[in-house]
């Protein structure tokens, strides 16, 4: 579905919607004080402080790509997100998924799960139309040069000083982007060690999703719907969830504006 959305975007089919300034509501969560507990003998290896949310594409009515058996990519991706969750989480990495069944949850809705919370990391799951079946490809948001925010204008610079927690939703990744790029590097050196023919490297595309997300944000995208067995792609799924994990695990990322140094 990302390449077909290419070519819509390159013919000017895309629009973007009007836009608006948000404020990033953080959530800090304290950690409960135990002082009148004694510790244990063995500390218990702590969770880590990221969370990742995984967003399987479509749903509700929008069933995405389908295949020449019936088979629709909303149902595939899902499989592929609950895949990846188990592998996040037995590295102790929170999780959430944007939707949990055949729900369709807005462009702006899912981008809202990522927006409000510290240390995420977002990862929407696509399956292709197109494609060799059995590759894979990681993406990461292009501003097109004409519809870049300009941060740097005398118009925009006093409100950014001013309001410094104020972004532009439907430029949110714009701070984000060299993480993206980053993280797509991470996944997609990963995905090629599992799927054989896919990209070295990640691909810079306007995928909608992502543009409102104000984190690390990417695409993945399976090659591809078009298979007459189904057991081709529920083979994939594993592969996928490993490569998310292992990625996710050793992305670093950077610590929050204020976080302690060491005691120096």
């Amino acid at each position: 579905m990302v390449l077909a959305m290419l070519a819509l975007f390159a013919a000017g089919l895309l629009a973007l919607p009007p836009r608006s300034l948000i404020t990033l509501a953080r959530q800090n969560t304290p950690s409960p004080q135990n002082a009148e507990q004694e510790p244990p003998s063995s500390a218990p290896e702590e969770p880590s402080s990221r969370t990742v949310v995984l967003d399987p594409a479509h749903g509700g009515a929008d069933f995405g790509a389908r295949g020449p058996t019936g088979l629709a990519e909303s149902d595939v991706v899902l499989d592929f997100a609950r895949a990846a969750r188990i592998a996040l989480e037995a590295q102790r990495i929170r999780v959430l998924l944007t939707r949990e069944g055949n729900q369709n949850p807005s462009f702006n809705d899912r981008s809202a799960m990522v927006n409000g919370l510290h240390n995420a990391l977002f990862v929407s799951l696509h399956v292709s139309s197109s494609g060799p079946v059995g590759t894979a490809r990681a993406y990461y948001y292009l501003f097109p040069a004409n519809l870049a925010p300009a941060a740097t204008s005398q118009n925009t610079a006093p409100v950014a000083a001013a309001h410094a927690s104020l972004v532009e939703w439907d430029h949110a990744q714009q701070r984000s982007i060299d993480l993206s790029r980053q993280l797509a590097a991470f996944v997609q050196t990963e995905l090629l060690h599992r799927f054989k023919g896919s990209p070295e490297t990640p691909i810079a595309a306007p995928v909608r999703q992502l543009r409102t997300i104000a984190a690390p944000a990417i695409a993945i995208e399976i090659s591809s719907i078009d298979v007459t067995d189904a057991k081709r792609l529920d083979q994939m799924a594993q592969p996928l969830a490993d490569a998310i994990g292992r990625a996710v695990a050793e992305f670093p990322l950077p610590a929050p504006p204020g976080a302690s140094s060491g005691g120096h």
